[in-house]
């Protein structure tokens, strides 16, 4: 009788310790994983995007007729690529160079709002 009980304890104690999936849980799991990915992809191009402006604003400033409204730009551009990456913890990506050149730009701005 001992030797017929303990093969059905190996059976049984998995399925209690570990609780059955329910039908379909993986694929939701799955879906909130493609949904996060999304998300985070979609926060990468935006600050694609504005670093590449960011890029072309100082190309301009070089040259430009009107260094002031530019500079006013840059700053605004630099403040959100700052706090964006700092928002999602992006900013350890970036070399020191970079960000301390995002926290002069956008240090102008905090000065201007004080």
């Amino acid at each position: 009788m001992k030797n017929k009980i303990l093969p059905l304890l190996f059976i049984l104690i998995p399925s209690l310790i570990f609780p059955l999936a329910k039908e379909g849980e993986d694929l939701q799991t799955i879906n909130l994983l493609i949904a996060s990915t999304e998300r985070q992809l979609s926060v990468h191009k935006q600050l694609h995007a504005l670093m590449l402006e960011f890029q072309k604003q100082q190309d301009l400033f070089i040259d430009s007729d009107k260094p002031k409204e530019l500079a006013k730009e840059m700053v605004q551009t630099a403040s959100k690529i700052l706090s964006m990456a700092e928002e999602h913890q992006l900013i350890h990506l970036f070399t020191p160079f970079y960000v301390e050149e995002l926290k002069f730009f956008a240090g102008i701005s905090k000065k201007k709002a004080v």
